[in-house]
């Protein structure tokens, strides 16, 4: 993925090193991303529960995963994917399915948070660092269906997401496709850097749900 841009001469570039291709339960996914180490991923943890009431049915799924951090301080990260599906079969089946997948970064009493929900359209959210508030979007391919385009959902194959300001202003960006890579502006506050890059990260570890 080519950087964004707005992005592209201004950015400070994070790129990835020593990155494994596999995922899951015996894979070694540390590697290292700039000046910062990511290791002691564990996934697995999933809940699921439905339930129905005669015409109307309800499911709802959790998965996530943890890691660490490790900069000029250790961070404990993870990310967690909610997934609910509602219907209701009146001769035809209405479906209404949300999907928010929350990951944050906490060294003691200091937390970077981020939030993104595919029940806005497009898909957008919100990262939470250092007192400041940033909108998040995704970056992802266009795709069509009979001739008509596709909205993106986090289950949806993306190419990475982009930080902005409230106003605007293009702040970061991470790639999601093997190995990966972030771009932070180069005027972003010194104390936002580094736990944003770890939230960034574990944008890296949810990968763009295609298989790249």
């Amino acid at each position: 993925m080519a950087a964004p841009g707005d992005l592209d001469q201004t950015a400070e570039v994070l790129d990835v090193g020593a990155r494994a291709k596999g995922t899951g339960l015996f894979a070694a996914e540390d590697f290292q991303v700039g000046p910062y180490q990511v290791s002691h991923v564990k996934r697995g943890w999933t809940s699921s529960d439905s339930s129905s009431l005669g015409l109307f049915s309800s499911k709802t799924q959790k998965q996530g995963f943890s890691y660490r951090f490790k900069g000029q301080r250790d961070w404990d990260g993870s990310c967690e994917y909610r997934a609910k599906e509602q219907g209701l079969k009146i001769g035809m089946q209405l479906e209404n399915n949300k999907a928010t997948l929350d990951c944050s970064c906490r060294h003691g009493a200091q937390t970077v948070r981020l939030e993104l929900k595919d029940e806005w359209k497009p898909l957008e959210g919100r990262l939470y660092v250092g007192g400041a508030e940033y909108r998040m979007s995704q970056i992802a391919e266009r795709r069509t269906q009979n001739g008509m385009p596709v909205e993106q959902s986090l289950k949806s194959p993306a190419l990475g997401y982009r930080v902005d300001s409230l106003r605007g202003s293009s702040i970061a960006a991470v790639e999601v496709l093997h190995p990966g890579r972030i771009w932070q502006q180069r005027q972003l506050p010194a104390d936002q850097r580094e736990p944003m890059a770890c939230a960034l990260a574990g944008l890296m570890l949810y990968g763009p749900q295609d298989g790249r």
